[in-house]
């Protein structure tokens, strides 16, 4: 009985909001409110990133562009898009994707491998402002190399500025 008091008295001291139900004697209430954290980010150094869904985010260039030594397509998800369309040069926010598509050619779109760059949480490689680097199969499944991969950093050297974003150049290329 002493459970069922204090449980009431819990409901009608968080200002009783909505109708409460009759709550019989052998059981205990337990109030259910949406939780008050904020969810961890969805990408974390102990996980290989999602970027499964890249086909449904905004796709940067109307037809393809040359990129890697070919021609790619490239997505970029919600966290990505504003600082990625506005090629101010800004740092992208924790957990930012950008997916490169790279295709047999400019009229051939077939995919042949995937390139993925992810900003992940402070301390993942300050060196390099965070990002992880993923090269894939066409199907975006197998990893030919992940994390922090060398040749990828090497070539995205030179927009460290940019924090190593080719958007202004894909930018003005589209234009």
């Amino acid at each position: 009985m002493r459970r069922l008091v204090a449980s009431l008295l819990i409901l009608f001291s968080l200002g009783a909001c909505t109708a409460v139900a009759e709550v019989p004697a052998t059981a205990t209430a337990v109030p259910t409110m949406a939780p008050t954290f904020t969810p961890e980010p969805e990408c974390s150094a102990d996980v290989e990133p999602d970027f499964k869904g890249y086909p449904t985010w905004t796709k940067v260039n109307p037809k393809p562009i040359q990129g890697h030594e070919t021609f790619v397509n490239i997505y970029v998800d919600d966290a990505a898009k504003d600082i990625y369309l506005s090629a101010s040069g800004r740092t992208f926010p924790v957990c930012s994707r950008v997916v490169k598509t790279h295709l047999v050619g400019a009229e051939d779109e077939t995919i042949t491998a995937v390139t993925v760059m992810v900003k992940m949480p402070t301390g993942f490689d300050p060196e390099h402002n965070d990002w992880w680097w993923g090269m894939y199969d066409k199907d975006g499944e197998v990893a030919e190399m992940s994390g922090k991969v060398a040749v990828c950093i090497a070539c995205h050297q030179p927009v460290v500025d940019a924090d190593y974003v080719f958007s202004k150049k894909v930018m003005e290329e589209i234009k």
